[in-house]
């Protein structure tokens, strides 16, 4: 099934982006933002989207044990229609991250969060970002300054989902250097 355009109350969550085609079937190469992540095992639509399109497909198989991971979805066929999808992110409603009871939290659950550096107020939470295969928190401050903070588990101390607080252990010059 594909819609173009289609619209949703659920906010969508970026996962991953197409590098290319694989064969001559419509399968597809791409990037998984967290190589560890296993979300599109049980998961059957996903989204294809660039700035001026986006498109709800039924994802026929998924082979995320090859060096690059591989998808094919039920509506791209051909090589040939495969290739318009170079660089499109790969996206899933949030509603799929929250399927479990564990407890689990997502990089996506820091944004619009206040961060703070023990008790120091840091600035609000934009959005997470890789480089490099590091994930960084992009932080803006109340004077409008940047800051690219790295996020590792050992540095959180608190985070608390419904007063959109993430409490993380001060980090010496870096805040200096951003």
């Amino acid at each position: 099934m594909k819609t173009r355009n289609s619209e949703s109350s659920d906010k969508l969550i970026s996962i991953g982006e197409i590098i290319k085609p694989h064969g001559l079937k419509g399968h597809l190469k791409f990037f998984l933002y967290n190589e560890d992540s296993d979300i599109l095992s049980g998961t059957k639509i996903a989204y294809l989207q660039n700035s001026s399109d986006k498109l709800e497909l039924e994802i026929e198989n998924v082979n995320l044990i090859s060096s690059t991971p591989i998808i094919k979805f039920f509506d791209i066929n051909s090589r040939e229609k495969a290739e318009k999808y170079k660089k499109y992110k790969i996206s899933l409603l949030s509603s799929v991250f929250e399927k479990d009871d564990a407890g689990d939290v997502y990089l996506f659950n820091f944004i619009g969060c206040n961060l703070y550096f023990e008790e120091e107020l840091i600035g609000l939470i934009e959005d997470v970002v890789t480089f490099s295969g590091n994930d960084l928190l992009l932080v803006k401050n109340d004077k409008n300054k940047t800051h690219y903070v790295p996020i590792n588990k050992k540095l959180i101390k608190f985070f608390d989902i419904e007063d959109h607080k993430l409490v993380m252990s001060k980090i010496e010059g870096l805040l200096d250097i951003c």
